[in-house]
């Protein structure tokens, strides 16, 4: 697998996308000709228009099965926000999930007295104080304009809103790069995201990202660093990404002192978009801001991960998996979850230091780093969620366009993902395929999708792959010494 575009980080300020003056001929002959253009803007709309149907299709379908989907919690979490949980029902049915804390938290007896005061006035069940259990506050606004269409149209109108954030993307990557990696996003979105690319809100810090990313490749660096603190807001994982944005800056100003202003603004202005929606988030609910941050903290090791695989080796050396579904998710309990969970941890620390050394000792450009970056904290995490496939996609189809290594790779990723989610977990395989099961002595009478002889196997391939790419855009980072070498004596003679 190579990475599509080599070059310096300054070259790749330029030399990311086509040649300048291929970009701008081509650029002049469709403004010549807006017949063209008609056509290949009517094309993209084509591509967004059947990625948006497929992908609704998935969602539709699952939603049929199980009759409850991500969507419905996000009206819940918008009616609570602005009516309380006290009256919940009376405004949307599905929402007792929200009713098991609807009192102010307990507070210990060494806290000061204004936290007292102010916790005791935050009860969710009056308005503008219930926050998503699992969400940072800024969620509230997409969440709020599904509230906002009638109730029989919610899981339409969100994967409307998705599919519009979608075709932003595709249109960044068709601008930004090329026509191939715009479609190579739309491909991979369908392929690994079909039951979760319209159902999750993922897709807006991905855009996010994406666009903090270009940003900082053209040197606008507050405005990226912004983007990045609103994707941030939304969901926690680019926190991964402050670093890789921080050392890109530094790389630019290295000729400045390291006091100047412009290597501090970028970051400056990511604390002080953080610190002002995190203090309006704990004026409304200290109980829901924290729980947010929190929510993460006690989670066992979720099925889906490369900690569910070293698990289930473990469980055929004496160490007996236990099934459980707790935090919204399938997880797994052993004797062993301690140690790995250590290890992944370990593995999660250790990996982004050496990306971030790699990057500020190499020429990584700051796409590659951003992806390197999101798929350490994937593989390594103790959850792996199908969505969370939402957050690298546009990244793969930047850095590998329409590389047919990048397209098999991530393609079998995809594929593994959706066969996992939504089909293994949604289809009756116990009734129709008993012998796909094994037993499990510890939860008689409970089926776990990890009791399907393929699944963990289709995990481990996952896996597998990711830290096969991961490895082999670490290695590419290194300088070509055979090129370097060939030059010089290419000169010397």
């Amino acid at each position: 697998m190579e990475r599509s575009g080599t070059g310096t980080e300054d070259e790749q300020v330029h030399a990311e996308t086509l040649p300048v003056e291929v970009r701008e001929s081509s650029t002049a002959d469709i403004q010549d000709d807006p017949v063209r253009a008609y056509l290949l803007l009517l094309g993209d709309l084509l591509i967004i228009g059947v990625a948006g149907i497929l992908l609704y299709w998935g969602v539709w379908l699952h939603f049929m099965q199980i009759h409850s989907i991500e969507t419905t919690r996000y009206r819940c979490y918008a009616v609570a926000f602005w009516h309380g949980t006290a009256h919940l029902e009376t405004f949307i049915r599905g929402c007792g999930f929200l009713l098991h804390n609807s009192g102010p938290i307990p507070v210990g007896p060494g806290t000061p007295a204004i936290l007292t005061w102010l916790i005791a006035q935050q009860s969710p069940l009056q308005p503008f104080h219930a926050l998503p259990m699992e969400y940072p506050l800024l969620t509230l606004i997409p969440f709020t304009l599904i509230m906002l269409a009638p109730a029989q149209w919610y899981l339409i109108a969100f994967g409307i809103l998705m599919t519009f954030v979608a075709g932003c993307i595709y249109f960044m990557l068709k601008r930004s790069r090329s026509t191939g990696s715009a479609i190579a996003f739309a491909a991979y979105l369908v392929i690994g995201c079909w039951a979760s690319a319209l159902a999750r809100f993922d897709l807006l810090p991905a855009a996010l990202t994406l666009g903090g990313a270009l940003l900082m490749q053209r040197g606008r660096w507050n405005w990226a660093f912004g983007l990045l603190a609103l994707a941030f807001l939304l969901k926690f994982y680019p926190l991964v990404l402050i670093p890789v944005f921080f050392i890109a800056q530094q790389k630019q100003f290295a000729a400045s002192k390291w006091y100047a202003w412009q290597r501090w603004s970028g970051l400056a202005l990511f604390a002080i978009i953080c610190v002002v929606v995190m203090s309006v988030s704990l004026l409304l609910s200290v109980e829901g801001t924290v729980s947010s941050l929190a929510y993460f903290e006690d989670r066992p090791i979720q099925v889906e991960t490369l900690g569910a695989v070293f698990l289930w080796f473990g469980s055929h050396v004496g160490y007996p998996l236990k099934y459980v579904f707790t935090f919204g998710s399938g997880n797994v309990l052993s004797a062993l979850s301690t140690p790995v969970s250590l290890l992944l941890s370990a593995s999660f620390g250790l990996g982004l230091l050496y990306l971030y050394w790699r990057q500020w000792r190499g020429k990584m450009d700051i796409f590659t780093a951003c992806l390197i970056a999101l798929l350490i904290a994937i593989i390594t995490g103790k959850v792996f969620s199908p969505q969370y496939l939402i957050w690298v996609t546009a990244f793969v189809a930047y850095v590998g366009r329409t590389n047919w290594k990048w397209l098999l790779s991530w393609g079998i990723v995809g594929v593994l993902t959706t066969l996992i989610y939504p089909f293994l977990y949604s289809y009756p395989f116990a009734n129709s395929y008993p012998a796909f099961y094994t037993t499990d002595a510890n939860n008689p009478g409970i089926v776990s999708v990890g009791q399907i002889v393929v699944f963990y196997p289709f995990v481990l391939l996952r896996a597998l792959i990711i830290i096969g790419m991961i490895g082999v855009l670490l290695y590419q980072s290194y300088p070509r010494r055979s090129v370097a070498q060939g030059s010089i004596s290419h000169e010397i003679a």
